[in-house]
């Protein structure tokens, strides 16, 4: 547009267009030298022989300048003026070039300041447009006199114009691309992020089905640590009775602070993250100190700072009436908590309240078997010139219950004259379960019972009463035993008289350490197919000072070496340690010989103490 001077001032609002906003700041341009820009304006001012050139974005309150060549000071350091003193905004508005070619006399612009401050009298813009043919700016030369403008001026400027905005361009389109990889990146994040969320949840969620005590979920709790979360610290505190929060220890976080009173036990009413998530039912967390501070007296604000934690949640462990405890999670940062987080933190916690709640059945469990196995054994009885110990170890670490027994009963005399009889056994219920630990309850008893009724019978009649007692009642148990009666002798020995139903072969170690193994046995009992047959007895001397050992297959029977081999290591064992005392003889068998057993294991030694006088009586 060529010197129209009946042109009336136009309008700003179309400067504020958003579109056209967004735009230049998409550029990435501003009040700061680019060369590229700068190096336009000099051409501009070079092929249009004028002082000035300039590469001008109008922005809605100002005009900036990323290109200039020839501008006087200040303004060469400013790079940018206010709309006031611009000429390119009417070429902006216009979405049109202007030419002027003296300013003074122009009737919109001569009471622009820019005259007298810039010392502008001739101008010239061209529109510099976006991809859309929006105006951003302008590329324009000025003159400091008046000056008529040719075509070919105009067509110069043009051509330029036309290579800086392929310039402006190309810079809207990297933004673009550097926009559309940021958010691609921003995506492939959210998504490694759920997927790692997803991976933590189905880890936990695996990971707490095989928890069967409080110390295995605190165990899988402490793991977390390894996970997307990342928690440096983490922590779990139980509700106890009267209302106390009591934490549970971890190795994995060794007690520190939080060990100490009142930290490691207190009232549910403490104002504490645990507590109150406990107490509200309702996760809590804190990002940063100071949100902990605002809810918090400094005792806790203490503690948060020994452990060197700045961020913190704390999630309620369900129950099905109350919360039963909390888990609380720190981090050495500040943290941001997106809904995310916050939401498989929370899944995390239900997943170790359902843990927990299971441990909680399972304890009762194992309690009421473990009660239940120690009233099926025996507690054996103090008898004058012996002394006796037993330990038993089951199979089923997770019953804590087994199907072997062991038994020891001072029976009586017919007619109250004869030589009062101990009766032991050890014996193996098939099976390594309750059920087996039940019926093996009811065999020692019977056996037991059956030895009392018959007190004068050999050890073989009594197995065959018991045997034929357990088919009338269909109590249907099978397995192995050995009964055997001890009598005291007139003299200063023992005599042992036993039955061997298929178990492994007693053992009597002499005091000079020489063993032997009583390997005479008859047949299982509990099959209907060999119940016809007759059970032996059999009869040695024991001297005093000797030792009798009782066991059963676990302690000598595994699955990578024969038999033999362990019965080999049994009497060699008891070769080295039979003057030791019953109760680390038993103690030294289980534990060196089968410390991990997956058979049930009894241990039981008899020491026939050197003679004190004839005639003692065993206490029943």
């Amino acid at each position: 547009m060529i010197d129209e001077p009946g042109r009336e001032p136009f309008a700003y609002p179309s400067l504020c267009d958003p579109e056209r906003l967004r735009a230049l700041a998409r550029t990435g341009l501003t009040a700061d030298p680019d060369p590229e820009m700068d190096d336009i304006a000099e051409r501009v001012r070079r092929w249009l022989h004028v002082p000035i050139g300039l590469v001008s974005l109008v922005q809605a309150e100002q005009q900036i300048l990323p290109g200039m060549s020839g501008l006087p000071e200040p303004w060469a350091t400013k790079r940018a003026t206010p709309l006031s003193h611009s000429f390119c905004r009417e070429v902006v508005v216009a979405a049109a070039p202007l030419a002027v070619t003296d300013a003074r006399a122009d009737p919109v612009l001569r009471a622009n300041p820019a005259i007298p401050e810039l010392g502008i009298v001739a101008y010239v813009g061209v529109p510099l447009t976006d991809e859309d043919g929006g105006v951003l700016g302008a590329l324009c030369a000025i003159d400091t006199a008046p000056r008529r403008w040719t075509p070919t001026h105009l067509d110069v400027l043009r051509d330029l114009a036309r290579a800086c905005s392929t310039e402006l361009r190309l810079r809207l389109s990297r933004h673009d691309a550097d926009r559309e990889r940021t958010r691609r990146d921003e995506l492939e994040h959210a998504l490694r992020r759920s997927l790692e969320r997803s991976r933590t949840l189905l880890t936990a969620s695996q990971r707490f089905t095989d928890t069967s005590t409080v110390a295995d979920v605190r165990d899988r709790v402490g793991e977390l640590v390894s996970t997307e979360l990342a928690p440096s610290y983490v922590g779990i505190s139980l509700l106890g009775p009267n209302r106390r929060m009591q934490r549970v220890d971890d190795p994995a976080f060794p007690l520190g602070a939080e060990g100490l009173r009142p930290w490691a036990n207190y009232d549910l009413s403490a104002v504490l993250p645990t507590a109150t998530a406990t107490r509200e039912q309702r996760l809590v967390h804190y990002p940063d100190l100071r949100s902990f501070d605002a809810d918090h007296p400094p005792g806790a604000r203490r503690l948060v700072r020994d452990l060197g934690l700045q961020a913190v949640v704390a999630a309620p462990l369900p129950g099905d009436t109350h919360a039963v405890g909390a888990v609380v999670l720190g981090w050495a940062e500040p943290r941001t908590f997106a809904p995310s987080d916050l939401l498989m933190i929370t899944t995390i916690a239900g997943y170790a309240a359902q843990a927990l709640g299971r441990a909680e059945l399972l304890q009762h469990r194992t309690t009421v078997a473990e009660q239940l196995q120690q009233a099926m054994l025996t507690n054996l009885p103090e008898v004058p010139g012996l002394r006796m110990a037993a330990r038993y170890q089951p199979a089923d670490s997770r019953e804590h219950v087994g199907g072997d027994w062991y038994d020891a009963a001072a029976l009586p005399s017919r007619d109250g004259r004869g030589t009062p009889v101990l009766a032991v056994s050890v014996g193996d219920i098939i099976g390594h379960t309750l059920q087996a630990a039940t019926i093996m309850g009811q065999v020692r008893a019977m056996v037991r019972q059956a030895a009392w009724d018959l007190p004068d019978a050999p050890p073989s009649r009594t197995l065959t009463a018991f045997e034929t007692a357990s088919a009338g009642l269909h109590l249907d148990a099978a397995g192995t035993a050995v009964l055997a009666h001890l009598h005291r002798t007139a003299g200063p020995g023992w005599t042992m008289t036993w039955s061997n139903a298929g178990h492994p072969p007693p053992i009597v170690i002499a005091p000079d350490g020489r063993a032997r193994l009583l390997a005479e046995h008859d047949f299982l009992f509990g099959f209907p197919s060999v119940s016809s047959l007759l059970r032996r007895d059999h009869r040695t001397e024991i001297e005093p000072g000797s030792l009798l050992f009782l066991y059963s297959d676990g302690l000598v029977e595994h699955r990578d070496r024969d038999l033999d081999v362990g019965t080999d290591r049994l009497l060699a064992l008891l070769g080295r340690i039979h003057e030791r005392e019953p109760a680390e003889i038993v103690d030294l068998a289980v534990d060196g010989l089968a410390p991990d057993s997956p058979d049930d294991v009894v241990a039981f030694a008899v020491r026939f103490l050197p003679d004190r006088g004839a005639g003692a009586v065993p206490r029943r």
